[in-house]
């Protein structure tokens, strides 16, 4: 799994949560502290130096066994039998888990609204919001199945969505361990029948969770139905109680090889590797095995050993550092206007545990200890509302703001193209008189963001898992020439740049595109393993469809980043290559001709990001060239083949000179994400692909 926060999809850490309990002093497991403190330290480590530690993100998986161990025995030990007890256990959870959290989104929502550009901020305040009302999670797995949404930035509230799961797990486990209580009153064994109940939630939540992951990664990774085993590891250490006592030595190794299994995770897993499924049985069974093992008297144990003040203070301290970290991490480089790297993040971790600190201090245990507060419950949830109801306005309003903002960059950007720019975009490459960089931005960040192709708008793509069948058709209804344009999104691209022509010339242009997948005759690793057959499927009823038309030009371009299945690493690119050539041979043995345009270069993250982020020094937005222009088999498979009917049009000297490739060119943000160029972009194109048009179709 892999995800443009540079997360496995991305993965921020769960909230760690404390053991139940209200008064002061009440003694902390020393064996759990260090549990908190290295899935804490993982998960900071995984965001700031992802390839220092590339499976950090398992410390939520930690999370999430430790809490469902302690909100269980905390139930076990005071079952909610009637109304009053569930409010009860839930106004425990708004004292412990709100205070810091809504200080967090309030400071974050504030420096979001100063130091985030447009298309960011309405990005954020949707987060925001949803963090607020407890669904980032359900937001981000909508977001992560969506082909373009799954590349956007990562907002500074992404990491809400483990503190979504949890809170979503204590709104319903209450219940079933209420159910348990009235059940086992007829029987009196409460463990018994709370035992069944959770062994089943678990067993059918890791079922689904293996059964997802295999379909839908992306999806399965933030959705609460398969994290819930997680939860239910430890709801079920706690229904069979933690050996205390005897068997020394087993408790001790028991520890010692559950930590192992944690730091292997942590070290051996990668944004590859398939998560959480029967994968995270790794780290969490290792987590169940320390918190039974429960060392802390047991000599040489992991609790007695590494319990030690500075690590449980870590531990005390892991609610605040999840909190504060992301967003640091998020908002720094907008701050300084520079990505952090180094000595900066170290600074940013020192900052997160300063506020971590802080936080714990002042807000967090003042509040969860108040006595107006633990002796009422209506003035509990009255705070709890009162929070939500300030977190949820400022989110609101931050997304007023942006969307604001958007509107007035709008307006400058339509000028802009309106006043007929001497240098604008590819002119500045075409006119030696100009600076190819441009002397001015002409197009703000956020509306760089939004300008996209009609095709999105028309719905015009073949998305997962490719059961569709859409095309669009654009120009003359009775034209006098006919154009397919066949491949993926990099193909789409391209048709703000042909459709000009088309409509000029009375021609129509129809498209055949799907994201992701690309039109081989071999099937490609699109990461479902469901959605494998189905672009084998859609690349031959797309072929099939284009020769049975016969249209008078074929245009082909795509993005292949997707590996063969079954092909080793180091054949990928013949074999890609072979198998467009097969393509191209299809087409042209029916007489169609073939236009080729080459794949345009990858910046590696969203150019408008840069842009924003740098404030003004958006010059220095560019990418080595020999790493940003990709390998392209089709490219090359086209310039190979021997018809006569195939030419290839490479335009990376528009993008790249100086060895290097640029996000601005002309003052003109050349792509509204990594490698998809913006509609306006592609316009300013149209003489090269005309004339390249022409060319192929007059020969």
């Amino acid at each position: 799994m892999t995800s443009t926060t540079t997360l496995p999809r991305s993965s921020a850490s769960s909230g760690p949560d404390r053991p139940s309990g209200e008064r002061r002093g009440t003694p902390a497991r020393r064996d759990i502290q260090v549990l908190r403190a290295v899935a804490v330290a993982a998960v900071v480590v995984f965001h700031a130096w992802p390839q220092a530690l590339p499976g950090g993100y398992v410390g939520v998986d930690v999370f999430f066994v430790v809490s469902g161990f302690l909100i269980t025995s905390h139930l076990l030990r005071h079952p909610p039998t009637d109304v009053r007890g569930l409010a009860a256990f839930w106004a425990r959870r708004v004292r412990r888990l709100l205070p810091a959290a809504a200080t967090v989104l309030a400071v974050t929502t504030v420096a979001s609204v100063v130091l985030l550009p447009s298309h960011l901020l309405t990005q954020a305040a949707r987060e925001l919001l949803a963090a607020t009302l407890v669904r980032e999670n359900w937001q981000l797995a909508d977001q992560a199945t969506d082909y373009l949404g799954a590349d956007a930035a990562p907002s500074p509230a992404q990491h809400f969505w483990s503190l979504g799961v949890e809170e979503q797990f204590y709104l319903v486990w209450p219940l079933l361990l209420a159910a348990a209580a009235l059940v086992a009153r007829r029987t009196g064994r409460l463990r018994a029948v709370a035992g069944g109940l959770v062994g089943a939630a678990t067993l059918a939540s890791l079922w689904w969770s293996a059964a997802l992951t295999a379909a839908d990664p992306a999806r399965a990774y933030f959705v609460t139905t398969t994290r819930v085993w997680e939860l239910g590891l430890g709801a079920l250490v706690a229904v069979v109680g933690a050996r205390t006592r005897g068997l020394v030595r087993v408790r001790a190794v028991a520890g010692w090889v559950g930590l192992a299994a944690i730091v292997y995770a942590a070290l051996r897993f990668t944004g590859e590797t398939a998560f959480p499924g029967t994968s995270a049985l790794v780290p969490t069974l290792g987590t169940v095995l320390v918190v039974a093992s429960a060392t802390d008297d047991v000599p040489g144990g992991l609790g007695a050993v590494l319990g030690r003040r500075p690590v449980v203070r870590l531990g005390d301290v892991s609610y605040g550092v999840y909190l504060w970290h992301w967003p640091l991490l998020v908002l720094a480089p907008f701050a300084l206007g520079a990505q952090i790297t180094g000595w900066g993040l170290a600074g940013v971790v020192a900052v997160t545990l300063v506020l971590a600190f802080a936080s714990t201090r002042w807000v967090e245990d003042p509040v969860r200890h108040a006595p107006r507060l633990v002796g009422s419950l209506s003035r509990t949830f009255a705070l709890g509302a009162v929070a939500a109801a300030v977190c949820a306005a400022l989110a609101v309003g931050a997304g007023a703001i942006g969307a604001a903002r958007a509107a007035h960059e709008e307006d400058l950007f339509a000028r802009a193209k309106a006043g007929q720019e001497p240098c604008f975009a590819a002119q500045a490459v075409r006119d030696p008189a100009c600076d190819p960089v441009g002397e001015r931005l002409l197009v703000a960040p956020g509306a760089a963001a939004g300008d996209r192709s009609e095709l999105y708008a028309d719905g015009c793509w073949n998305n997962t898992p490719f059961s569709s069948r859409r095309t669009c058709t654009y120009g003359a209804a009775d034209p006098v020439r006919t154009i397919a344009l066949l491949g993926n999104s990099h193909a789409g691209q391209w048709q703000p740049a042909l459709v000009g022509q088309v409509e000029r010339e009375r021609w129509s242009l129809t498209t055949y595109l799907t994201s992701e997948c690309y039109p081989v005759d071999l099937p490609v690793d699109v990461t479902r393993p469901s959605a494998v057959e189905g672009c084998s499927r859609w690349t031959q009823w797309a072929v099939d469809e284009i020769v049975a038309q016969d249209p008078d030009l074929a245009v082909l371009a795509a993005r292949t980043f997707r590996p063969l299945l079954d092909v080793p690493e180091e054949d990928q690119r013949a074999e890609q290559r072979a198998a467009y050539g097969r393509l191209l041979e299809r087409l042209t043995s029916a007489g169609i001709p073939v236009l080729v345009l080459r794949d345009t270069p990858d910046l590696g993250g969203p150019a408008p990001d840069c842009v924003a982020r740098e404030r003004g020094g958006w010059r220095s937005c560019t990418h080595p060239a020999d790493v940003a222009i990709e390998p392209d088999p089709l490219a090359d498979a086209a310039a190979d083949d021997p018809s006569g009917l195939v030419s290839v049009l490479d335009l990376d000297h528009v993008l790249c000179w100086d060895e290097r490739c640029h996000d601005v060119v002309g003052g003109a943000i050349v792509y509204f994400d990594h490698g998809h160029l913006t509609r306006t972009f592609a316009e300013s194109l149209r003489p090269e692909v005309e004339a390249a048009v022409t060319a192929r179709i007059g020969s």
